[in-house]
Protein backbone atom coordinates (compact mmCIF):
# COMPACT_ATOMS: atom_id res chain seq x y z
CA UNK A 1 0.00 0.00 0.00
CA UNK A 2 1.35 3.49 -0.83
CA UNK A 3 2.84 5.23 2.19
CA UNK A 4 1.88 8.73 3.34
CA UNK A 5 5.13 9.89 1.78
CA UNK A 6 4.23 8.46 -1.64
CA UNK A 7 0.71 9.86 -1.43
CA UNK A 8 2.19 13.29 -0.72
CA UNK A 9 4.68 13.03 -3.61
CA UNK A 10 2.10 11.92 -6.17
CA UNK A 11 -0.48 14.53 -5.16
CA UNK A 12 2.05 17.36 -5.18
CA UNK A 13 2.09 19.92 -7.99
CA UNK A 14 5.89 19.84 -8.08
CA UNK A 15 7.40 18.85 -11.45
CA UNK A 16 10.77 19.15 -13.16
CA UNK A 17 9.05 21.11 -15.93
CA UNK A 18 7.66 23.75 -13.59
CA UNK A 19 10.98 24.15 -11.77
CA UNK A 20 12.89 24.58 -15.03
CA UNK A 21 10.27 27.03 -16.33
CA UNK A 22 11.08 29.23 -13.33
CA UNK A 23 14.79 29.13 -14.20
CA UNK A 24 15.01 28.10 -17.86
CA UNK A 25 18.75 28.69 -18.29
CA UNK A 26 19.74 26.49 -15.36
CA UNK A 27 21.10 22.95 -15.64
CA UNK A 28 18.30 20.45 -15.13
CA UNK A 29 20.35 18.18 -12.87
CA UNK A 30 21.09 21.11 -10.54
CA UNK A 31 17.44 22.16 -10.31
CA UNK A 32 16.34 18.62 -9.48
CA UNK A 33 18.53 18.51 -6.38
CA UNK A 34 16.10 20.80 -4.59
CA UNK A 35 12.94 18.93 -5.56
CA UNK A 36 10.83 16.06 -4.22
CA UNK A 37 11.99 16.10 -0.63
CA UNK A 38 10.18 13.81 1.78
CA UNK A 39 8.08 15.69 4.31
CA UNK A 40 9.21 14.95 7.91
CA UNK A 41 5.62 14.28 8.96
CA UNK A 42 4.89 11.87 6.12
CA UNK A 43 5.60 8.30 7.13
CA UNK A 44 7.16 5.82 4.72
CA UNK A 45 5.11 3.11 6.37
CA UNK A 46 1.83 2.03 4.78
CA UNK A 47 -1.23 3.05 6.83
CA UNK A 48 -3.43 0.32 8.25
CA UNK A 49 -7.14 -0.12 7.63
CA UNK A 50 -7.41 1.41 4.16
CA UNK A 51 -8.04 -0.46 0.90
CA UNK A 52 -4.68 -0.51 -0.84
CA UNK A 53 -6.15 -0.30 -4.33
CA UNK A 54 -8.31 2.69 -3.41
CA UNK A 55 -5.24 4.38 -2.01
CA UNK A 56 -3.21 3.55 -5.12
CA UNK A 57 -5.96 5.11 -7.24
CA UNK A 58 -5.53 8.34 -5.22
CA UNK A 59 -1.87 8.40 -6.29
CA UNK A 60 -2.66 8.99 -9.96
CA UNK A 61 -4.50 11.58 -12.02
CA UNK A 62 -6.72 9.01 -13.71
CA UNK A 63 -9.92 9.86 -15.63
CA UNK A 64 -11.78 7.12 -13.72
CA UNK A 65 -10.94 4.29 -11.34
CA UNK A 66 -8.67 1.92 -13.25
CA UNK A 67 -9.11 -1.85 -13.27
CA UNK A 68 -8.04 -3.78 -10.18
CA UNK A 69 -5.31 -5.51 -12.19
CA UNK A 70 -3.87 -2.16 -13.24
CA UNK A 71 -4.07 -0.81 -9.68
CA UNK A 72 -2.35 -3.89 -8.23
CA UNK A 73 0.61 -3.40 -10.56
CA UNK A 74 0.64 0.36 -9.97
CA UNK A 75 0.46 -0.17 -6.22
CA UNK A 76 3.69 -2.18 -6.38
CA UNK A 77 5.35 0.37 -8.67
CA UNK A 78 4.59 3.16 -6.18
CA UNK A 79 6.71 1.46 -3.51
CA UNK A 80 9.83 2.36 -5.51
CA UNK A 81 9.27 6.07 -4.79
CA UNK A 82 9.95 5.77 -1.07
CA UNK A 83 13.61 5.05 -1.68
CA UNK A 84 13.95 7.46 -4.62
CA UNK A 85 11.16 9.85 -5.66
CA UNK A 86 12.72 9.97 -9.13
CA UNK A 87 13.03 6.21 -9.54
CA UNK A 88 10.46 6.53 -12.31
CA UNK A 89 12.56 9.13 -14.14
CA UNK A 90 9.61 11.53 -13.98
CA UNK A 91 8.05 13.77 -11.34
CA UNK A 92 5.98 11.52 -9.01
CA UNK A 93 2.86 13.60 -9.72
CA UNK A 94 3.18 12.68 -13.42
CA UNK A 95 3.74 8.95 -12.93
CA UNK A 96 0.07 7.95 -13.00
CA UNK A 97 -1.89 9.86 -15.61
CA UNK A 98 -4.04 9.39 -18.73
CA UNK A 99 -4.08 9.78 -22.47
CA UNK A 100 -5.41 8.63 -25.81
CA UNK A 101 -3.78 6.24 -28.28
CA UNK A 102 -4.93 7.18 -31.78
CA UNK A 103 -2.19 5.18 -33.54
CA UNK A 104 0.06 2.17 -33.13
CA UNK A 105 2.52 1.05 -35.79
CA UNK A 106 3.81 -2.52 -36.02
CA UNK A 107 6.11 -2.60 -39.01
CA UNK A 108 9.63 -1.91 -40.21
CA UNK A 109 11.81 1.03 -39.18
CA UNK A 110 11.11 3.21 -42.26
CA UNK A 111 7.38 3.25 -41.49
CA UNK A 112 8.00 4.44 -37.93
CA UNK A 113 10.58 7.01 -39.01
CA UNK A 114 8.17 8.31 -41.65
CA UNK A 115 5.72 9.04 -38.85
CA UNK A 116 8.51 10.79 -36.93
CA UNK A 117 9.38 12.85 -40.00
CA UNK A 118 5.76 13.86 -40.51
CA UNK A 119 5.42 15.05 -36.92
CA UNK A 120 8.77 16.84 -37.03
CA UNK A 121 8.05 18.63 -40.31
CA UNK A 122 4.79 20.00 -38.90
CA UNK A 123 6.13 21.13 -35.51
CA UNK A 124 5.32 24.71 -34.53
CA UNK A 125 7.60 25.38 -31.57
CA UNK A 126 9.83 22.54 -30.36
CA UNK A 127 10.88 18.92 -30.83
CA UNK A 128 12.65 16.51 -28.47
CA UNK A 129 13.97 13.35 -30.16
CA UNK A 130 15.79 10.54 -28.33
CA UNK A 131 17.33 7.33 -29.61
CA UNK A 132 19.86 4.82 -28.37
CA UNK A 133 21.80 4.75 -31.60
CA UNK A 134 21.83 7.33 -34.37
CA UNK A 135 23.61 5.76 -37.31
CA UNK A 136 24.01 7.22 -40.81
CA UNK A 137 21.36 5.24 -42.66
CA UNK A 138 18.12 5.41 -44.61
CA UNK A 139 16.35 5.82 -41.26
CA UNK A 140 18.46 8.87 -40.40
CA UNK A 141 17.82 10.28 -43.87
CA UNK A 142 14.05 10.03 -43.36
CA UNK A 143 14.31 11.91 -40.06
CA UNK A 144 16.73 14.55 -41.32
CA UNK A 145 14.55 15.12 -44.38
CA UNK A 146 11.81 15.84 -41.84
CA UNK A 147 14.09 18.36 -40.11
CA UNK A 148 14.88 20.03 -43.43
CA UNK A 149 11.16 20.17 -44.27
CA UNK A 150 10.53 21.71 -40.85
CA UNK A 151 13.13 24.40 -41.50
CA UNK A 152 11.56 25.18 -44.86
CA UNK A 153 8.09 25.38 -43.32
CA UNK A 154 9.34 27.78 -40.64
CA UNK A 155 10.92 30.05 -43.21
CA UNK A 156 7.81 30.03 -45.38
CA UNK A 157 5.51 30.97 -42.52
CA UNK A 158 7.95 33.54 -41.17
CA UNK A 159 7.72 32.42 -37.56
CA UNK A 160 10.23 31.88 -34.79
CA UNK A 161 12.80 29.15 -35.25
CA UNK A 162 11.75 25.76 -33.92
CA UNK A 163 13.98 24.53 -31.07
CA UNK A 164 15.11 20.93 -31.63
CA UNK A 165 16.85 18.76 -29.01
CA UNK A 166 18.42 15.47 -30.13
CA UNK A 167 19.85 12.83 -27.77
CA UNK A 168 21.64 9.61 -28.59
CA UNK A 169 24.26 7.24 -27.15
CA UNK A 170 27.66 6.69 -28.74
CA UNK A 171 29.91 5.66 -25.85
CA UNK A 172 33.10 7.74 -25.74
CA UNK A 173 35.99 8.00 -23.22
CA UNK A 174 34.96 11.59 -22.35
CA UNK A 175 31.80 10.25 -20.75
CA UNK A 176 33.83 8.83 -17.90
CA UNK A 177 34.02 12.47 -16.77
CA UNK A 178 30.76 13.90 -18.10
CA UNK A 179 27.95 11.52 -19.01
CA UNK A 180 26.00 14.15 -20.98
CA UNK A 181 28.37 15.43 -23.67
CA UNK A 182 27.31 18.23 -26.01
CA UNK A 183 28.05 17.33 -29.63
CA UNK A 184 29.36 20.51 -31.33
CA UNK A 185 28.07 21.46 -34.80
CA UNK A 186 31.37 20.46 -36.41
CA UNK A 187 30.67 16.88 -35.31
CA UNK A 188 27.19 16.67 -36.83
CA UNK A 189 27.93 15.98 -40.47
CA UNK A 190 29.90 12.77 -39.88
CA UNK A 191 26.87 11.17 -38.22
CA UNK A 192 24.41 12.41 -40.83
CA UNK A 193 23.00 15.43 -38.96
CA UNK A 194 22.39 18.48 -41.17
CA UNK A 195 24.76 21.41 -40.84
CA UNK A 196 23.26 24.41 -39.10
CA UNK A 197 23.33 26.42 -42.34
CA UNK A 198 21.21 23.71 -44.01
CA UNK A 199 18.38 24.20 -41.50
CA UNK A 200 18.12 27.96 -40.87
CA UNK A 201 14.61 27.60 -39.47
CA UNK A 202 15.72 25.22 -36.71
CA UNK A 203 17.85 25.75 -33.60
CA UNK A 204 19.41 22.35 -33.05
CA UNK A 205 21.28 21.12 -29.99
CA UNK A 206 22.70 17.60 -29.70
CA UNK A 207 23.71 15.62 -26.60
CA UNK A 208 25.47 12.26 -26.46
CA UNK A 209 24.55 10.47 -23.21
CA UNK A 210 26.09 7.34 -21.71
CA UNK A 211 26.76 6.30 -18.10
CA UNK A 212 29.90 4.10 -18.22
CA UNK A 213 30.47 1.33 -18.41
CA UNK A 214 27.05 -0.36 -18.70
CA UNK A 215 24.48 2.44 -18.31
CA UNK A 216 23.33 2.70 -21.90
CA UNK A 217 20.84 5.35 -22.97
CA UNK A 218 18.47 2.83 -24.57
CA UNK A 219 15.56 5.28 -24.78
CA UNK A 220 13.64 5.83 -28.03
CA UNK A 221 10.92 8.49 -28.07
CA UNK A 222 9.73 11.74 -29.62
CA UNK A 223 7.87 14.70 -28.07
CA UNK A 224 6.50 17.46 -30.32
CA UNK A 225 5.04 20.78 -29.16
CA UNK A 226 3.93 19.29 -25.82
CA UNK A 227 0.96 17.86 -27.74
CA UNK A 228 2.17 14.50 -29.08
CA UNK A 229 4.57 11.83 -27.86
CA UNK A 230 5.74 8.61 -29.49
CA UNK A 231 7.53 5.72 -27.81
CA UNK A 232 8.99 2.96 -29.94
CA UNK A 233 11.18 -0.11 -29.99
CA UNK A 234 13.58 0.89 -32.77
CA UNK A 235 16.71 2.96 -32.91
CA UNK A 236 17.33 5.37 -35.75
CA UNK A 237 19.36 3.02 -37.90
CA UNK A 238 18.74 0.40 -40.60
CA UNK A 239 17.95 -3.10 -39.36
CA UNK A 240 15.80 -5.94 -40.84
CA UNK A 241 13.46 -5.75 -37.87
CA UNK A 242 9.79 -5.79 -37.13
CA UNK A 243 9.32 -2.89 -34.68
CA UNK A 244 6.54 -1.18 -32.75
CA UNK A 245 5.61 2.43 -32.03
CA UNK A 246 2.73 3.99 -30.11
CA UNK A 247 1.54 7.58 -30.63
CA UNK A 248 -0.10 9.12 -27.54
CA UNK A 249 -1.86 12.39 -26.81
CA UNK A 250 -3.25 13.90 -23.62
CA UNK A 251 -1.71 14.40 -20.16
CA UNK A 252 0.72 11.49 -20.67
CA UNK A 253 2.60 13.86 -22.99
CA UNK A 254 3.42 16.02 -19.96
CA UNK A 255 4.98 12.93 -18.37
CA UNK A 256 7.12 12.35 -21.47
CA UNK A 257 8.14 16.01 -21.43
CA UNK A 258 9.20 15.90 -17.77
CA UNK A 259 11.12 12.69 -18.35
CA UNK A 260 12.88 14.16 -21.39
CA UNK A 261 14.07 17.16 -19.36
CA UNK A 262 15.45 14.87 -16.66
CA UNK A 263 17.24 12.80 -19.29
CA UNK A 264 18.84 15.89 -20.84
CA UNK A 265 20.29 17.00 -17.46
CA UNK A 266 22.30 19.90 -18.95
CA UNK A 267 21.32 23.52 -19.29
CA UNK A 268 19.46 24.00 -22.57
CA UNK A 269 20.81 26.44 -25.10
CA UNK A 270 18.33 27.73 -26.07
CA UNK A 271 15.61 26.67 -23.58
CA UNK A 272 12.52 24.94 -24.90
CA UNK A 273 9.98 27.68 -25.74
CA UNK A 274 6.97 25.84 -24.29
CA UNK A 275 8.39 25.29 -20.80
CA UNK A 276 5.86 27.74 -19.37
CA UNK A 277 3.06 26.86 -21.78
CA UNK A 278 1.47 23.47 -21.04
CA UNK A 279 -1.26 22.19 -23.29
CA UNK A 280 -4.75 22.79 -21.78
CA UNK A 281 -5.78 19.15 -21.90
CA UNK A 282 -9.09 19.73 -20.13
CA UNK A 283 -10.15 21.87 -23.07
CA UNK A 284 -8.77 19.57 -25.76
CA UNK A 285 -11.02 17.73 -28.18
CA UNK A 286 -9.22 14.53 -29.10
CA UNK A 287 -9.26 13.57 -32.77
CA UNK A 288 -8.99 10.14 -34.39
CA UNK A 289 -8.48 8.65 -37.84
CA UNK A 290 -8.40 11.23 -40.63
CA UNK A 291 -9.83 13.93 -38.34
CA UNK A 292 -6.46 13.89 -36.59
CA UNK A 293 -4.11 16.02 -38.69
CA UNK A 294 -1.12 13.97 -37.49
CA UNK A 295 -2.60 10.84 -39.08
CA UNK A 296 -4.08 12.21 -42.27
CA UNK A 297 -1.05 11.26 -44.39
CA UNK A 298 -1.70 7.57 -43.64
CA UNK A 299 -4.90 7.72 -45.69
CA UNK A 300 -2.80 7.95 -48.83
CA UNK A 301 -0.82 4.77 -48.08
CA UNK A 302 -2.93 1.87 -49.32
CA UNK A 303 -0.37 -0.65 -50.53
CA UNK A 304 -1.99 -3.50 -48.64
CA UNK A 305 -5.57 -3.26 -49.78
CA UNK A 306 -6.96 -6.85 -49.69
CA UNK A 307 -8.48 -6.32 -53.15
CA UNK A 308 -5.14 -6.81 -54.95
CA UNK A 309 -4.30 -10.29 -56.24
CA UNK A 310 -2.48 -12.80 -54.00
CA UNK A 311 0.90 -12.65 -55.75
CA UNK A 312 0.99 -8.86 -55.79
CA UNK A 313 -0.01 -8.72 -52.13
CA UNK A 314 2.79 -11.11 -51.08
CA UNK A 315 5.31 -9.23 -53.22
CA UNK A 316 4.39 -5.97 -51.52
CA UNK A 317 4.72 -7.53 -48.06
CA UNK A 318 8.17 -8.92 -48.93
CA UNK A 319 9.32 -5.60 -50.38
CA UNK A 320 8.17 -3.79 -47.25
CA UNK A 321 10.00 -6.20 -44.94
CA UNK A 322 13.18 -5.97 -47.02
CA UNK A 323 13.30 -2.17 -46.63
CA UNK A 324 15.05 -1.91 -50.01
CA UNK A 325 18.32 -3.33 -48.63
CA UNK A 326 17.77 -6.59 -46.66
CA UNK A 327 17.20 -9.32 -49.22
CA UNK A 328 15.14 -12.41 -48.48
CA UNK A 329 12.81 -14.36 -50.72
CA UNK A 330 9.33 -15.20 -49.50
CA UNK A 331 8.90 -18.83 -48.48
CA UNK A 332 5.18 -18.74 -47.79
CA UNK A 333 2.99 -19.37 -50.83
CA UNK A 334 0.88 -16.51 -52.16
CA UNK A 335 -2.27 -18.55 -51.59
CA UNK A 336 -1.39 -19.16 -47.92
CA UNK A 337 -0.50 -15.63 -46.84
CA UNK A 338 -3.30 -14.00 -44.88
CA UNK A 339 -4.11 -10.65 -46.43
CA UNK A 340 -4.27 -8.78 -43.14
CA UNK A 341 -0.84 -7.08 -43.05
CA UNK A 342 -1.56 -3.72 -41.47
CA UNK A 343 1.42 -1.54 -40.50
CA UNK A 344 -0.83 1.23 -39.17
CA UNK A 345 -3.27 0.36 -36.39
CA UNK A 346 -5.75 3.23 -36.24
CA UNK A 347 -7.54 2.88 -32.93
CA UNK A 348 -11.26 3.70 -32.70
CA UNK A 349 -12.31 6.92 -31.03
CA UNK A 350 -12.03 6.77 -27.25
CA UNK A 351 -11.78 8.99 -24.21
CA UNK A 352 -8.50 9.21 -22.24
CA UNK A 353 -7.59 5.96 -20.48
CA UNK A 354 -5.35 5.35 -17.43
CA UNK A 355 -1.64 5.26 -18.27
CA UNK A 356 1.41 4.93 -16.01
CA UNK A 357 5.06 5.54 -16.91
CA UNK A 358 7.21 2.57 -15.88
CA UNK A 359 10.81 3.53 -16.63
CA UNK A 360 14.25 2.69 -15.38
CA UNK A 361 17.23 4.94 -14.72
CA UNK A 362 20.55 3.90 -16.26
CA UNK A 363 22.98 2.14 -13.93
CA UNK A 364 26.57 2.09 -15.05
CA UNK A 365 28.12 -0.23 -12.50
CA UNK A 366 27.85 -4.03 -12.68
CA UNK A 367 25.35 -5.79 -10.43
CA UNK A 368 21.87 -7.28 -10.61
CA UNK A 369 20.49 -6.23 -7.25
CA UNK A 370 18.11 -3.32 -7.83
CA UNK A 371 15.06 -4.77 -9.63
CA UNK A 372 12.74 -4.24 -6.64
CA UNK A 373 13.51 -0.50 -6.75
CA UNK A 374 12.97 -0.01 -10.51
CA UNK A 375 9.43 0.84 -11.75
CA UNK A 376 9.93 -1.00 -15.05
CA UNK A 377 11.11 -4.19 -13.37
CA UNK A 378 8.47 -4.06 -10.65
CA UNK A 379 5.74 -3.57 -13.26
CA UNK A 380 6.87 -6.59 -15.27
CA UNK A 381 7.21 -8.88 -12.25
CA UNK A 382 3.91 -7.73 -10.75
CA UNK A 383 2.13 -8.21 -14.08
CA UNK A 384 3.28 -11.82 -14.20
CA UNK A 385 2.40 -12.30 -10.51
CA UNK A 386 -1.15 -10.94 -10.80
CA UNK A 387 -2.07 -12.41 -14.19
CA UNK A 388 -5.07 -14.72 -13.96
CA UNK A 389 -5.58 -16.00 -17.50
CA UNK A 390 -2.93 -15.08 -20.04
CA UNK A 391 0.30 -13.22 -20.69
CA UNK A 392 1.72 -12.37 -24.12
CA UNK A 393 5.32 -11.17 -24.44
CA UNK A 394 7.28 -10.24 -27.55
CA UNK A 395 10.93 -9.36 -27.07
CA UNK A 396 14.07 -9.79 -29.19
CA UNK A 397 15.81 -11.39 -26.21
CA UNK A 398 14.52 -13.30 -23.20
CA UNK A 399 16.91 -14.27 -20.43
CA UNK A 400 16.80 -11.85 -17.46
CA UNK A 401 17.13 -13.69 -14.16
CA UNK A 402 13.86 -12.34 -12.65
CA UNK A 403 11.61 -12.83 -15.69
CA UNK A 404 12.43 -16.45 -16.52
CA UNK A 405 11.28 -17.90 -13.16
CA UNK A 406 8.37 -15.45 -13.03
CA UNK A 407 7.05 -16.79 -16.33
CA UNK A 408 7.51 -20.37 -15.16
CA UNK A 409 5.66 -19.60 -11.91
CA UNK A 410 2.79 -18.12 -13.91
CA UNK A 411 2.64 -21.30 -15.99
CA UNK A 412 2.57 -23.37 -12.81
CA UNK A 413 -0.47 -21.37 -11.65
CA UNK A 414 -2.30 -22.24 -14.87
CA UNK A 415 -1.70 -18.96 -16.71
CA UNK A 416 -1.11 -19.36 -20.46
CA UNK A 417 2.14 -17.53 -21.30
CA UNK A 418 2.88 -16.94 -24.97
CA UNK A 419 6.40 -15.81 -25.88
CA UNK A 420 7.52 -14.46 -29.27
CA UNK A 421 11.32 -14.24 -29.23
CA UNK A 422 13.87 -13.70 -32.00
CA UNK A 423 15.99 -16.72 -32.89
CA UNK A 424 19.67 -16.02 -32.34
CA UNK A 425 19.21 -12.37 -31.42
CA UNK A 426 22.43 -10.99 -29.92
CA UNK A 427 23.67 -14.52 -29.22
CA UNK A 428 27.27 -13.43 -28.85
CA UNK A 429 26.52 -10.80 -26.21
CA UNK A 430 24.25 -13.12 -24.23
CA UNK A 431 27.01 -15.74 -23.87
CA UNK A 432 28.84 -13.71 -21.21
CA UNK A 433 28.57 -15.09 -17.68
CA UNK A 434 25.65 -13.60 -15.68
CA UNK A 435 23.84 -12.40 -18.82
CA UNK A 436 21.36 -15.28 -18.67
CA UNK A 437 22.28 -17.24 -21.79
CA UNK A 438 21.07 -17.24 -25.38
CA UNK A 439 17.40 -17.38 -26.30
CA UNK A 440 17.72 -21.01 -27.42
CA UNK A 441 19.43 -22.04 -24.19
CA UNK A 442 16.68 -20.37 -22.14
CA UNK A 443 13.85 -21.89 -24.19
CA UNK A 444 15.25 -25.39 -23.74
CA UNK A 445 15.90 -24.88 -20.03
CA UNK A 446 12.40 -23.57 -19.31
CA UNK A 447 10.59 -26.31 -21.19
CA UNK A 448 12.69 -29.21 -19.92
CA UNK A 449 12.47 -27.92 -16.34
CA UNK A 450 8.66 -27.81 -16.46
CA UNK A 451 8.57 -31.27 -18.04
CA UNK A 452 10.85 -32.68 -15.33
CA UNK A 453 8.47 -31.43 -12.65
CA UNK A 454 5.88 -33.85 -13.98
CA UNK A 455 2.83 -31.63 -13.49
CA UNK A 456 2.08 -31.05 -17.17
CA UNK A 457 2.55 -27.29 -16.77
CA UNK A 458 4.81 -27.11 -19.81
CA UNK A 459 1.61 -27.02 -21.88
CA UNK A 460 0.94 -23.53 -20.48
CA UNK A 461 4.19 -22.21 -21.98
CA UNK A 462 3.81 -21.34 -25.67
CA UNK A 463 7.35 -20.48 -26.80
CA UNK A 464 7.78 -19.25 -30.40
CA UNK A 465 10.56 -17.97 -32.62
CA UNK A 466 9.61 -14.86 -34.57
CA UNK A 467 8.57 -15.79 -38.10
CA UNK A 468 8.11 -12.97 -40.62
CA UNK A 469 4.87 -12.39 -42.52
CA UNK A 470 6.35 -13.76 -45.74
CA UNK A 471 8.06 -16.80 -44.20
CA UNK A 472 7.13 -20.32 -43.08
CA UNK A 473 10.07 -20.77 -40.72
CA UNK A 474 12.16 -18.55 -38.44
CA UNK A 475 15.37 -17.02 -39.75
CA UNK A 476 18.34 -16.62 -37.39
CA UNK A 477 19.29 -13.04 -36.59
CA UNK A 478 22.86 -13.58 -37.82
CA UNK A 479 21.53 -13.82 -41.38
CA UNK A 480 20.33 -10.19 -41.17
CA UNK A 481 17.17 -10.88 -43.14
CA UNK A 482 14.23 -11.02 -40.74
CA UNK A 483 14.16 -10.34 -36.97
CA UNK A 484 11.75 -8.89 -34.44
CA UNK A 485 12.78 -6.06 -32.11
CA UNK A 486 9.28 -5.46 -30.69
CA UNK A 487 9.09 -4.97 -26.90
CA UNK A 488 5.55 -5.68 -25.70
CA UNK A 489 3.68 -7.38 -22.86
CA UNK A 490 -0.07 -7.80 -22.42
CA UNK A 491 -1.78 -9.24 -19.37
CA UNK A 492 -5.26 -10.82 -19.34
CA UNK A 493 -6.20 -8.81 -22.46
CA UNK A 494 -6.57 -5.80 -20.14
CA UNK A 495 -3.14 -4.24 -19.61
CA UNK A 496 -0.28 -3.53 -22.02
CA UNK A 497 3.28 -2.58 -21.05
CA UNK A 498 5.35 -1.43 -24.01
CA UNK A 499 8.20 0.80 -25.04
CA UNK A 500 11.98 0.44 -24.94
CA UNK A 501 12.78 -2.38 -22.54
CA UNK A 502 13.85 -5.86 -23.65
CA UNK A 503 13.43 -8.92 -21.45
CA UNK A 504 17.18 -9.29 -21.08
CA UNK A 505 19.75 -8.58 -18.39
CA UNK A 506 20.90 -5.29 -19.91
CA UNK A 507 17.40 -3.77 -19.98
CA UNK A 508 16.43 -5.14 -16.56
CA UNK A 509 19.54 -3.99 -14.73
CA UNK A 510 21.49 -1.33 -16.61
CA UNK A 511 19.99 0.63 -19.52
CA UNK A 512 17.75 3.66 -19.34
CA UNK A 513 14.34 2.49 -20.56
CA UNK A 514 11.07 4.34 -21.18
CA UNK A 515 7.81 2.38 -21.11
CA UNK A 516 4.12 3.00 -20.57
CA UNK A 517 1.44 0.80 -19.02
CA UNK A 518 -2.03 1.19 -20.56
CA UNK A 519 -5.33 0.09 -19.00
CA UNK A 520 -7.81 -0.53 -21.81
CA UNK A 521 -9.02 -3.90 -23.12
CA UNK A 522 -10.12 -2.35 -26.43
CA UNK A 523 -6.72 -0.78 -27.10
CA UNK A 524 -4.82 -3.84 -25.90
CA UNK A 525 -6.82 -6.27 -28.04
CA UNK A 526 -6.30 -4.06 -31.11
CA UNK A 527 -2.55 -3.96 -30.47
CA UNK A 528 -2.25 -7.72 -30.02
CA UNK A 529 -4.38 -8.34 -33.10
CA UNK A 530 -2.20 -5.98 -35.16
CA UNK A 531 1.02 -7.53 -33.85
CA UNK A 532 -0.17 -11.01 -34.84
CA UNK A 533 -1.45 -9.87 -38.23
CA UNK A 534 1.96 -8.52 -39.21
CA UNK A 535 3.92 -11.74 -38.67
CA UNK A 536 3.48 -15.49 -39.05
CA UNK A 537 4.84 -16.36 -35.62
CA UNK A 538 1.59 -17.77 -34.25
CA UNK A 539 1.21 -19.98 -37.36
CA UNK A 540 4.73 -21.30 -37.93
CA UNK A 541 6.95 -20.20 -35.02
CA UNK A 542 6.16 -22.65 -32.20
CA UNK A 543 9.18 -24.55 -30.86
CA UNK A 544 9.18 -28.25 -30.01
CA UNK A 545 7.18 -29.07 -26.89
CA UNK A 546 9.82 -31.56 -25.70
CA UNK A 547 13.03 -29.54 -26.02
CA UNK A 548 12.36 -26.01 -27.31
CA UNK A 549 13.98 -26.76 -30.69
CA UNK A 550 12.18 -25.66 -33.87
CA UNK A 551 11.61 -28.29 -36.57
CA UNK A 552 9.68 -28.24 -39.81
CA UNK A 553 7.20 -30.92 -40.88
CA UNK A 554 10.03 -33.11 -42.17
CA UNK A 555 11.94 -32.84 -38.91
CA UNK A 556 14.60 -30.46 -40.21
CA UNK A 557 16.00 -28.29 -37.40
CA UNK A 558 16.46 -24.52 -37.54
CA UNK A 559 18.94 -23.31 -34.93
CA UNK A 560 21.34 -20.44 -34.30
CA UNK A 561 23.90 -21.12 -31.55
CA UNK A 562 21.99 -24.13 -30.21
CA UNK A 563 20.70 -25.07 -26.76
CA UNK A 564 24.04 -25.84 -25.07
CA UNK A 565 25.58 -23.45 -22.56
CA UNK A 566 28.49 -21.49 -24.11
CA UNK A 567 32.01 -22.84 -23.73
CA UNK A 568 35.17 -20.78 -23.13
CA UNK A 569 35.35 -19.50 -26.71
CA UNK A 570 31.69 -18.51 -26.60
CA UNK A 571 32.37 -16.47 -23.48
CA UNK A 572 35.32 -14.72 -25.18
CA UNK A 573 33.10 -13.87 -28.16
CA UNK A 574 30.43 -12.71 -25.74
CA UNK A 575 32.64 -10.01 -24.26
CA UNK A 576 33.22 -8.67 -27.77
CA UNK A 577 29.46 -8.63 -28.33
CA UNK A 578 28.92 -6.76 -25.07
CA UNK A 579 31.37 -4.06 -26.10
CA UNK A 580 29.52 -3.72 -29.40
CA UNK A 581 26.22 -3.30 -27.54
CA UNK A 582 27.60 -0.56 -25.30
CA UNK A 583 28.93 1.23 -28.39
CA UNK A 584 25.52 0.88 -30.05
CA UNK A 585 26.67 -1.43 -32.84
CA UNK A 586 25.23 -4.65 -31.44
CA UNK A 587 21.71 -6.00 -31.36
CA UNK A 588 20.14 -3.31 -29.22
Amino acid sequence: MPSDNVLHLTQSTETVTAALAASPHSAVDQIVKGLFKSHPHHSKESPAGENELDRAAQCGKFPYRPSDLFLRIYNDVLTTLDKDPLAGLVAPSLLGTSGTVPLSICSVIPDIMTHYAHLIANAQHEVFCATNYWEPSDAVTIVTDGIRALSKNVQERGGEKVVFKLMYDRGTPSQLIKNHTVVPPDGWEKVGIPKQEEIPGVQLEVVNYHRPPLGTFHAKYLVVDRRVACVNSNNIQDRPNLEMMVHVEGPIVDSFYDMALLSWANAMNPPLPLLSHPTPWAETEYKFHWDNQNLKYIEERKEFEPTVDEATYLQRVTERLCCKKFKADATVSASDVKRDFKPYILHPEHKPVPIVMVNRNPKGMPGHDDAEHVPQDVAWISALKYAQKSVFIQSPTFNASPVVPAVMDACRRGVIVTLYVSLGYNDIGEMIPFQGGTNEYVANKMITTLIAEGEGKQDNLKFHWYTAKDQVKPIGASEKKRSSHVKFMSIDDQIAILGNGNQDTQSWFHSQEINIMIDSPDIVRAMVSGINANQNTSIYGAVGKEDGIWRDKEGNVVQSSGIAAPGPMGIVKGFGGAIARVRGTGGF
